[in-house]
């Protein structure tokens, strides 16, 4: 189907080449989709469907590289007096196989552990934003139809006659053509390799003011960081936050910040922020592990350990499950009561001595260290103890149940 074979060697590379430009299309198409926030919000189902099709087609786009290899020595031996052709085949040579390989990591992380899907995620970024519009670049350059308008053109000029005037264009038409097609894929991914640099250039956010605690007039009083947080004893956070959510963040202030624990409980309990702020609080440092392959290490949180909360709220014995609730009102998950109890579930508050800032699940998070991030909910607000099993917004997605990393 994806390859059959030609007489002639110029035709079956030919071939090769326009599967291989199709398939690297829609991998780069429904990549865009997949890092698109807005997406997310809007057609998260779909999203999963987006991912699968995705890794499949990474897949088959290993053929035309393997039907390609037994050609490549007669390839390159027909480019030997062409050294800028050779290159670029190197170059987009090395593009792919970097993103086929990162690309296989990401899809079995678990089997590798987080520090080299996190590495992997980084090859695959940068050969996204900047390899990918190179290939666009090849594919549009050496395309039917660019290369008839090139000769479209020579052929206009070389029915006129040349007059050597002070105004002659410094450069001709064809290469003014694929300069121009250069800077305007620049143009177009500009933007997007701008976010992508941001978290390493140090740039901040407009919605994450430098001051470092973005919810001080939202809140008070603000809670004061314990001695381990500040400094934090973990040194300060290792990585970047990449920052997803599948609604419009919540508005949270002290006036409508409430956090609850019930169901199937003797003591339920609620508390204001007030309240809230007032109990007692402990400290550790874990990292921080997303599905999507990023990792952020040795980060300080500061909180209330679920297990004290669960003890203090005595559970009754037909409970199987902790089911968590997210103030955006859509989100929730669930540990059974086993995981839940681990001494490192912690409902958190403070990230490296700061109050957790509104886009990364604050003033109030869940944090699960030994499993991926989808289980630490964003914008807690209420625990509930069940008798079922509650599958989760993203499991209903998709998603595994099995959320433990592979450490």
């Amino acid at each position: 189907m994806f390859y059959k074979k030609q007489k002639k060697f110029g035709q079956s590379l030919k071939q090769l080449h326009h599967w291989n430009a199709l398939l690297c299309t829609f991998l780069a198409l429904t990549g865009l989709i997949l890092v698109s926030s807005e997406f997310r919000q809007w057609l998260p189902q779909v999203r999963i469907w987006v991912k699968d099709s995705h890794i499949w087609m990474g897949f088959i786009s290993i053929l035309p590289l393997v039907f390609y290899r037994p050609k490549m020595i007669k390839h390159l031996r027909t480019l030997r007096k062409r050294k800028n052709n050779r290159m670029n085949l190197y170059v987009v040579l090395s593009i792919l196989i970097a993103l086929l390989i990162s690309g296989l990591i990401l899809t079995f992380q678990r089997n590798f552990g987080p520090g080299i899907s996190a590495f992997a995620l980084i090859v695959h970024d940068m050969m996204t934003w900047i390899g990918v519009p190179y290939l666009i670049y090849h594919s549009i350059t050496r395309s039917g139809w660019f290369k008839a308008i090139e000769k479209r053109r020579a052929e206009e000029k070389q029915n006129k006659r040349m007059v050597i005037e002070e105004g002659n264009p410094i450069m001709n038409r064809r290469t003014l053509l694929r300069r121009g097609t250069g800077v305007g894929i620049v143009l177009v991914f500009t933007p997007f390799i701008y976010q992508w640099l941001k978290p390493y250039l140090s740039i901040p956010s407009p919605s994450e003011p430098s001051s470092g605690l973005p919810l001080t007039e939202a809140f008070s009083p603000m809670p004061t960081p314990a001695p381990k947080s500040k400094p934090p004893i973990g040194g300060g956070r290792n990585g970047e936050f990449r920052y997803y959510t599948v609604t419009p963040m919540p508005t949270i202030n002290d006036d409508n910040f409430s956090f609850t624990i019930d169901g199937l409980v003797d003591n339920s309990a609620s508390w204001n922020w007030e309240e809230f702020v007032n109990l007692s609080r402990e400290v550790q440092v874990s990292n921080f592990y997303c599905v999507t392959g990023w990792s952020v290490y040795d980060v300080t949180w500061e909180g209330i350990k679920l297990k004290d909360l669960l003890d203090q709220a005595v559970i009754h014995s037909n409970a199987t499950h902790v089911k968590f609730y997210s103030q955006d009102g859509v989100y929730t998950d669930s540990l059974t009561i086993d995981q839940a109890m681990q001494e490192d579930v912690m409902v958190a508050m403070l990230i490296d001595g700061q109050l957790i800032p509104n886009r990364n699940g604050g003033p109030v998070r869940l944090i699960v260290p030994k499993m991926y991030a989808y289980k630490s909910v964003k914008w807690l607000n209420r625990i509930e103890l069940i008798d079922e099993e509650h599958i989760g917004y993203w499991e209903q997605r998709g998603y595994s149940t099995d959320a433990w990393v592979n450490l």
